[in-house]
């Protein structure tokens, strides 16, 4: 089969990508890797840098070719796909307007139209769910032509690893599995050890721990950490020659309003004695929110949904996320912009809460979990609730949850909490076999902004391997 490989990896772990694809049979005729490694591309196979992509410019090999513009009919053709791309950009064009942003689009969409049509790709393949500019327009292109493509999604529970033909509609093999547990009596023992010893730590509240990449970033960018990262930060400005810019910056910040002024205008201490709706805020721009939210990335519309729905006496409970802060920094953007919090604080029956008010806490109180794909939802099921789901988080398919899309079905989701409804013990049990039986046992993702504390050695063969059996599959 034809290969256009979209993953970014380096030496011997690409290498050994390269080798088990090729010794299958397999052409890659098309590769988009990281940063500087160009030289482990195969030899006569094109590269892209990733970065260079994501800038809307050509692979090298391409930069010599005249490609036509995109034509009214492509645009056209892609139409569904444009505000979603546009939501995108907040990531690398955060402060690009509308012109900008749509003009870089048409120049993505005439040249990946081209690539594709050039290198006729039977697959995509993709190392996480394509969640940049570029990789989504390809994603979408391949989707509307048929060509196949495969794409994975770590849980963050232990060592289990999710694989889709289409992120958009999840994992038909979960689906399948699940089905055959519908029926059948399960427990904890029939977990493996190392899910049986992560239920064992949800069901005690006491034990419960926060994600792991929460944990991963308090240790980097809090205490010690947060030096040591600082020194290396610095490190970096001293040798780039920034030095100057940075510090009329710093010290230009020191007086200027940003995110935590404004949220402090509208914060409000919690009221425990009224039912509400808990809706955590999700760290963006982030995958998480774009694509796998869609429409629902902007989280201004959910909580306008959400109020909508409340029932009478009811409120909105609405936290930013922790790490918005830690990782994206204070400053206003085109996510977090000068009014966000006075606009979602404006919503009727909206309560904004304190950023460091206890997630578990506000889970276990609530009256119904709320989310895009945020933690908090997943959380939620382990503490026998159902969540109103926004968007499609790796939990998607598990038992007991409501996926919303409008007023009508919150309130409606809501309605059927209120009468009792809740998620049982034994549906989470048969969700956490399920995914065992068809997860590949690896964790792959690092968190945002802390990639190098992931081991770039790590073995994975495992990831790879189904790869090529499903591309067999496929073939057959």
């Amino acid at each position: 089969m034809k290969i256009l490989l979209m993953w970014g990896e380096k030496e011997p772990t690409m290498r050994g990508i390269f080798d088990a694809l090729q010794k299958e049979g397999h052409e890659i005729v098309y590769w988009v890797g990281g940063y500087g490694t160009e030289h482990l591309a195969p030899q006569g196979v094109p590269f892209h840098d990733h970065f260079e992509a994501w800038a809307a410019l050509p692979s090298k090999d391409l930069e010599r070719q005249h490609i036509e513009p995109a034509s009214t009919r492509l645009i056209d053709s892609m139409a569904h796909l444009e505000s979603h791309i546009l939501t995108m950009m907040n990531k690398r064009y955060n402060k690009a307007g509308v012109d900008e942003r749509k003009h870089v689009y048409f120049t993505m969409l005439a040249y990946w139209n081209y690539v594709i049509e050039r290198y006729k790709p039977d697959c995509v393949v993709y190392n996480v769910v394509p969640h940049s500019i570029y990789g989504n327009i390809v994603y979408e292109m391949a989707q509307k032509r048929g060509i196949k493509t495969l794409c994975f999604e770590d849980t963050w529970i232990g060592t289990h690893t999710l694989m889709f033909k289409n992120f958009w509609t999840g994992s038909d093999e979960l689906r399948a599995e699940l089905k055959k547990l519908e029926h059948k009596s399960v427990s904890e023992n029939d977990l493996c050890e190392g899910l049986r010893d992560y239920w064992k730590t949800q069901m005690s509240p006491k034990d419960r721990l926060p994600p792991e990449y929460m944990v991963q970033q308090k240790k980097i960018l809090k205490g010690w950490g947060r030096f040591v990262t600082r020194l290396k930060v610095a490190q970096r400005i001293l040798l780039n020659g920034k030095l100057p810019y940075i510090l009329v910056d710093f010290i230009a910040r020191r007086f200027r309003r940003n995110l935590t002024h404004e949220y402090a205008e509208v914060v409000k201490k919690p009221d425990w004695n009224v039912p509400f709706v808990y809706f955590p805020l999700n760290f963006q721009p982030e995958r998480t929110s774009s694509p796998q939210a869609g429409v629902f990335a902007d989280m201004l519309l959910v909580a306008e949904t959400l109020a909508f729905a409340l029932p009478a006496g009811w409120e909105l409970w609405v936290k930013e996320h922790p790490s918005q802060w830690m990782l994206r920094s204070t400053r206003f953007s085109s996510v977090r912009y000068p009014g966000y919090y006075h606009r979602l604080a404006k919503i009727p029956n909206v309560r904004i809460l304190p950023i460091d008010t206890d997630s578990f806490t506000l889970t276990d109180e609530a009256s119904a979990v709320a989310v895009t794909t945020g933690t908090a939802g997943w959380e939620a099921l382990l503490a026998g609730k159902r969540p109103l789901m926004f968007g499609i988080p790796w939990w998607r398919d598990c038992p007991g949850v409501f996926p919303v899309h409008d007023a009508a079905s919150c309130r409606s989701a809501i309605e059927e909490i209120k009468n009792g409804a809740h998620a049982a013990k034994e549906d989470m049990l048969r969700y956490l076999i399920a995914l065992d039986k068809v997860s590949i046992h690896i964790h792959y993702e690092a968190p945002e902004a802390l990639w190098k504390t992931r081991d770039e050695n790590i073995d994975l063969t495992p990831l790879i391997d189904r790869v090529c059996g499903e591309l067999r599959a496929i073939e057959k």
